[in-house]
């Protein structure tokens, strides 16, 4: 007997046919950009300069380009400034502009506004998991044609030789988790728990909660959203690294979090490719598990920014999935990454179309 599929089962496996993976975007850069705006967000990381940066190193001429700035927390946000502004003069001379940052893509509707370009480049590296929802949302409704650029780091914290000190500093008062919590690196220890706008879910009456959790390295960020709900179930994910060199963070993630994860089950996705991610994670929830059946369900985006891409995907197709975060009180901009790694370009297709 063949098992029908949902509709929102066949509209996950129609967005897969229909989209397309990330391309190297060295290649893309061989065709004409004449027409072309890019919309990139001034982070505190290096990499979210990298593709500014590579346009005019290449000698690429755009119509415009629009950077996206946090007003609301200047000081780790101006590291790369006069970075931003030199390339943009570069690509786009005395065609750039300066938007000030939301987190309701209020901001990127008006940057798109801002040109009338018939292609639209969104450079969604420097914007944070809780913002990407609504840039997501206000890029799909903006009826361009839109590309989504990305750029890897050269190398991500934690390091591999911080994470091989860890266990020099274990002892029988300290946990793995506590210890890697009170690192100086990526964000703090206090985090505050929010629902994304636009993607709160609803839940079903006469059905418990399910959790999926994607791991941190810093288990205070999810054991926080743990927090806050009376869970029946959970799924944790694990994120595979695309490069075999940084193989060895998905020991160090599942290890660091194995006060939280206990005898729950944990599934490792990879943290390139959002196609990849929403094929397994239509999976989980459609078939494996068939979650979406028994729970309610709650999706905690602490992974990549392409798994949250995918998860954007996926909750805008299913619309009863609540998408859940945590955000740090601090975050420690000199020890997050380094250097700027390979970069990507994919188009964005609207799930709702």
């Amino acid at each position: 007997m063949i098992q029908e599929k949902s509709v929102e089962r066949q509209e996950c496996d129609d967005y897969l046919a229909r989209s397309a993976d990330e391309a190297n975007l060295q290649l893309a850069l061989r065709k004409q950009h004449a027409s072309t705006a890019l919309i990139v967000t001034q982070g505190f990381e290096e990499r979210s300069v990298g593709v500014l940066e590579m346009f005019a190193k290449a000698g690429v001429k755009l119509r415009a380009v629009v950077i996206n700035r946090y007003a609301d927390d200047t000081v780790p946000n101006t590291r790369y400034e006069e970075r931003f502004e030199r390339a943009a003069d570069t690509v786009a001379a005395k065609r750039w502009s300066i938007v000030n940052n939301d987190y309701n893509g209020g901001w990127l509707t008006r940057a798109i506004k801002a040109t009338d370009a018939e292609r639209v480049i969104i450079d969604i590296t420097g914007v944070s998991n809780r913002g990407l929802f609504g840039a997501l949302d206000a890029a799909a409704s903006s009826l361009r044609r839109i590309s989504l650029a990305y750029s890897e780091a050269a190398e991500y914290w934690p390091k591999e030789k911080e994470w091989r000190k860890l266990n020099e500093d274990l002892s029988g008062h300290h946990t793995l988790a506590e210890i890697v919590d009170e690192r100086p690196w990526l964000f703090g220890y206090d985090h505050r728990v929010e629902f994304i706008p636009g993607h709160e879910g609803y839940d079903s009456a006469g059905s418990g909660r399910a959790l999926i959790g994607f791991l941190p390295f810093k288990c205070a960020r999810l054991a926080a959203v743990l927090g806050k709900d009376d869970y029946t179930e959970f799924l944790f994910i694990a994120g595979r690294p695309r490069l075999p060199k940084n193989r060895w963070r998905l020991h160090a993630l599942k290890k660091i979090n194995e006060g939280i994860v206990k005898d729950w089950p944990v599934v490792t996705i990879p943290t390139f490719g959002y196609r990849k991610a929403l094929a397994e994670l239509s999976h989980l929830l459609f078939s494996e598990r068939s979650l979406l059946e028994r729970y309610n369900i709650h999706m905690a985006i602490l992974g990549s920014k392409l798994q949250v891409t995918a998860c954007w995907v996926f909750s805008t197709i299913v619309p009863s999935i609540t998408i859940v975060t945590s955000v740090p009180f601090r975050y420690f901009p000199e020890a997050f990454s380094d250097g700027i790694g390979s970069k990507w370009i994919f188009p964005l297709l609207s799930p709702s179309n």
